[in-house]
């Protein structure tokens, strides 16, 4: 198959979730004598280019008319008609109006259709009408990555149930950087990033990642327990003053910080030196971070929305994270009981060998080759 691809993700400085969900499939590609002509807006550098599979970069750069989308509807099906492809393939939540092309999709998650607040009309109208319109008249085939996203795209794009097919995202998991939860504590004590034994989250200023309601759980927890300090990481700037107001009103103090985004290995430190990892996300289409936190055996307390309990199995407790007494409560039972602690790091390590690359690569071959039957 020769495939043409949406690749401008893999084109941005920084290399974010679906860059990464790309090159992971490209590198695990499972059939080599295919080729993807990647079309991106600048060139993508190679070390993003692995595999054994051919790989080609059409660079194709961006013009004017951010708002009118211009690139997305004129530009890119020009050159990719000239590529003259089997197949094209937009991995990135977003279809292209090329009539008659063979197509395949991946829409990741609707977030864009049913949580983002876009600022301008335009956005508005081409994230809530033209992308769905989009997807159900050019995709022959929609990928996404759980049983919660294959519902929401079915409701809020209109899409037929055959249409959409659900390959759900290998895992691309941390080495082992420390031989033991003692040894990772004490790299991320002697970095500055922790005090003493500590709960983990991840925090972002966007609503459905639930921030708000994570410190407010801990500040329960904090009434319960001195032994644990809170540590949220990947907090934004923009974000850090509003989360420490927070934090000071409900009498924290010191025992609440929050990291800006670390390092990997700084990440996998904190990661693996946790008491309790907490992942109190209200809306995910996958949510890789507890299986990160599996892998480096620590017990993980979750959400019980949207993909997460798919993800998760019954290798994490599942609680309304939207209720910060809730949250607690499920925190503070793996913090009291060492039995129940090891029983999640347990069910953690059998659960993360259900995430391969090289079955999700092949299953999206196999799909490839259902769309030009």
């Amino acid at each position: 198959m020769r495939i043409a691809v949406d690749a401008r993700v893999l084109g941005y400085p920084e290399l974010r979730g679906i860059g990464s969900y790309l090159c992971e499939l490209l590198a695990a590609w499972p059939e080599p004598e295919d080729c993807f002509v990647l079309v991106s807006q600048t060139p993508i550098p190679a070390d993003r280019l692995q595999g054994s599979v051919r790989l080609e970069n059409v660079v194709v750069p961006a013009v004017a008319g951010y708002r009118l989308r211009l690139w997305d509807w004129r530009v890119l099906p020009r050159v990719v008609r000239g590529l003259e492809p089997d197949l094209f393939w937009g991995p990135a939540n977003q279809a292209c109006p090329l009539p008659g092309l063979p197509q395949a999709t991946t829409v990741h998650d609707t977030l864009l259709q049913e949580q983002v607040r876009h600022g301008s009309l335009a956005d508005r109208l081409f994230h809530g009408w033209v992308s769905p319109w989009w997807v159900r008249r050019h995709a022959r085939r929609v990928v996404t990555v759980s049983r919660f996203s294959k519902s929401r795209i079915e409701a809020v794009f209109g899409c037929q149930p055959d249409l959409v097919r659900v390959i759900p995202n290998g895992a691309t998991l941390p080495a082992r950087m420390f031989p033991d939860k003692a040894s990772a504590f004490g790299h991320a004590r002697a970095r500055g990033l922790a005090r003493r034994p500590y709960v983990l989250a991840l925090g972002a200023e966007s609503p459905w990642k639930n921030t708000e309601g994570t410190i407010r759980a801990f500040a329960l927890l904090a009434k319960e327990t001195t032994e644990v300090d809170f540590l949220v990481a990947g907090v934004q700037d923009r974000a850090r003053a509003g989360f420490e107001a927070l934090g000071r009103q409900l009498g924290l103090g010191e025992r609440l910080r929050l990291l800006p985004f670390v390092e990997k290995t700084d990440r996998d430190a904190l990661y693996q030196g946790a008491r309790v990892f907490v992942y109190p996300s209200l809306f995910e289409g996958f949510g890789l971070p507890p299986l990160e936190a599996m892998a480096l055996d620590t017990p993980v307390v979750a959400s019980d929305r949207a993909s997460i309990p798919e993800v998760a199995g019954q290798a994490a407790s599942l609680v309304d994270a939207a209720d910060p007494a809730a949250l607690a409560r499920g925190i503070l039972a793996v913090l009291r009981s060492p039995e129940l602690a090891d029983r999640l790091v347990a069910a953690g390590r059998d659960n993360v060998r259900r995430f391969g690359w090289a079955q999700s690569a092949r299953a999206h071959h196999d799909l490839f080759k259902e769309c030009l039957a």
